[in-house]
Protein backbone atom coordinates (compact mmCIF):
# COMPACT_ATOMS: atom_id res chain seq x y z
CA UNK A 1 0.00 0.00 0.00
CA UNK A 2 1.19 3.68 -1.02
CA UNK A 3 1.11 5.93 2.05
CA UNK A 4 -1.36 8.19 -0.08
CA UNK A 5 -3.63 5.11 0.13
CA UNK A 6 -3.84 5.05 3.40
CA UNK A 7 -3.52 8.56 4.15
CA UNK A 8 -6.98 8.95 2.12
CA UNK A 9 -8.84 6.08 3.95
CA UNK A 10 -8.01 7.97 7.10
CA UNK A 11 -9.32 10.91 6.10
CA UNK A 12 -5.81 12.55 6.57
CA UNK A 13 -3.12 14.13 4.33
CA UNK A 14 -0.05 11.58 3.32
CA UNK A 15 2.33 13.93 4.87
CA UNK A 16 0.35 13.79 8.09
CA UNK A 17 0.43 10.19 7.65
CA UNK A 18 3.92 9.52 7.17
CA UNK A 19 4.74 11.35 10.35
CA UNK A 20 2.57 8.95 12.00
CA UNK A 21 4.25 6.18 10.41
CA UNK A 22 7.46 6.93 11.57
CA UNK A 23 6.37 7.44 15.06
CA UNK A 24 6.77 10.82 15.06
CA UNK A 25 3.64 12.15 16.98
CA UNK A 26 0.84 9.78 18.68
CA UNK A 27 -1.95 9.26 16.23
CA UNK A 28 -5.32 10.53 18.10
CA UNK A 29 -7.20 7.64 19.01
CA UNK A 30 -10.00 8.29 16.07
CA UNK A 31 -7.47 8.10 13.61
CA UNK A 32 -5.88 4.88 14.85
CA UNK A 33 -9.56 3.59 15.00
CA UNK A 34 -9.37 4.78 11.11
CA UNK A 35 -6.29 2.79 10.28
CA UNK A 36 -7.82 -0.33 12.00
CA UNK A 37 -10.60 -0.67 10.06
CA UNK A 38 -8.85 -0.06 7.18
CA UNK A 39 -6.84 -2.87 7.70
CA UNK A 40 -9.63 -4.98 9.22
CA UNK A 41 -7.70 -5.44 12.65
CA UNK A 42 -8.22 -4.61 16.01
CA UNK A 43 -6.93 -1.87 17.82
CA UNK A 44 -5.68 -4.17 20.49
CA UNK A 45 -3.21 -5.83 17.72
CA UNK A 46 -2.19 -2.81 16.31
CA UNK A 47 -0.92 -1.59 19.67
CA UNK A 48 0.68 -5.34 20.16
CA UNK A 49 -1.74 -5.91 22.63
CA UNK A 50 -2.61 -8.95 21.34
CA UNK A 51 -1.95 -11.60 18.54
CA UNK A 52 -5.39 -11.86 17.59
CA UNK A 53 -6.02 -10.15 14.04
CA UNK A 54 -9.51 -9.13 15.02
CA UNK A 55 -12.82 -10.22 17.15
CA UNK A 56 -16.09 -11.69 16.19
CA UNK A 57 -18.97 -9.25 15.52
CA UNK A 58 -16.51 -6.56 16.18
CA UNK A 59 -18.03 -2.67 15.57
CA UNK A 60 -16.13 -0.15 13.13
CA UNK A 61 -16.99 2.24 15.44
CA UNK A 62 -16.15 4.07 18.75
CA UNK A 63 -19.18 4.17 21.28
CA UNK A 64 -18.48 7.34 23.01
CA UNK A 65 -21.00 6.49 25.96
CA UNK A 66 -19.20 3.20 26.94
CA UNK A 67 -16.16 4.71 26.53
CA UNK A 68 -16.80 7.00 29.82
CA UNK A 69 -18.57 3.66 31.84
CA UNK A 70 -16.11 1.26 30.64
CA UNK A 71 -13.12 3.76 32.11
CA UNK A 72 -15.10 4.37 35.16
CA UNK A 73 -16.09 0.72 35.65
CA UNK A 74 -12.77 -0.48 35.43
CA UNK A 75 -10.54 2.00 37.34
CA UNK A 76 -13.31 1.41 40.10
CA UNK A 77 -13.42 -2.11 39.69
CA UNK A 78 -9.25 -2.05 40.67
CA UNK A 79 -10.27 0.28 43.94
CA UNK A 80 -8.58 2.83 41.92
CA UNK A 81 -9.57 6.58 43.17
CA UNK A 82 -9.41 8.93 40.56
CA UNK A 83 -6.06 10.72 41.69
CA UNK A 84 -4.50 7.31 42.07
CA UNK A 85 -5.21 6.24 38.47
CA UNK A 86 -3.87 10.11 37.53
CA UNK A 87 -0.72 9.73 39.35
CA UNK A 88 -0.26 6.22 37.33
CA UNK A 89 -0.41 8.01 33.94
CA UNK A 90 1.17 11.20 35.13
CA UNK A 91 -1.36 13.25 34.63
CA UNK A 92 -4.13 15.41 36.69
CA UNK A 93 -7.23 14.11 38.61
CA UNK A 94 -9.09 16.51 36.45
CA UNK A 95 -8.25 15.34 33.12
CA UNK A 96 -8.93 11.59 34.00
CA UNK A 97 -12.12 13.12 35.19
CA UNK A 98 -13.40 14.85 31.97
CA UNK A 99 -12.63 11.15 30.23
CA UNK A 100 -14.90 9.72 32.44
CA UNK A 101 -17.22 12.05 32.16
CA UNK A 102 -16.74 11.79 28.32
CA UNK A 103 -16.03 15.52 27.78
CA UNK A 104 -13.18 14.03 25.64
CA UNK A 105 -11.99 11.66 23.54
CA UNK A 106 -9.18 9.53 25.84
CA UNK A 107 -5.22 9.91 24.51
CA UNK A 108 -3.96 7.11 22.66
CA UNK A 109 -1.03 7.13 25.34
CA UNK A 110 -3.27 7.20 28.19
CA UNK A 111 -5.91 4.51 27.20
CA UNK A 112 -2.87 2.14 25.84
CA UNK A 113 -1.10 2.49 29.48
CA UNK A 114 -4.79 1.77 31.04
CA UNK A 115 -5.10 -1.24 29.16
CA UNK A 116 -2.14 -2.66 30.21
CA UNK A 117 -2.48 -1.79 33.61
CA UNK A 118 -5.56 -3.33 33.78
CA UNK A 119 -5.37 -5.60 31.48
CA UNK A 120 -8.56 -4.79 29.18
CA UNK A 121 -9.12 -5.05 25.76
CA UNK A 122 -8.91 -1.34 23.98
CA UNK A 123 -11.83 -2.47 21.63
CA UNK A 124 -13.71 -3.13 24.47
CA UNK A 125 -12.87 -0.06 25.96
CA UNK A 126 -14.18 2.13 23.58
CA UNK A 127 -17.41 -0.07 22.96
CA UNK A 128 -16.50 -2.06 19.41
CA UNK A 129 -16.97 -5.43 21.26
CA UNK A 130 -19.20 -6.47 24.15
Amino acid sequence: MKQKEVAEAMGIGRSTYAVLENNHNIIPLKRLNDFANFYNVSLDYTLGLTNARNYPNSKKDIDYDKIKLRLKQTRKSYNYTQSKLAKYLNTSPSVWCDYERGRYLISTNFIYEFAKKFNVSIDWLLGKID
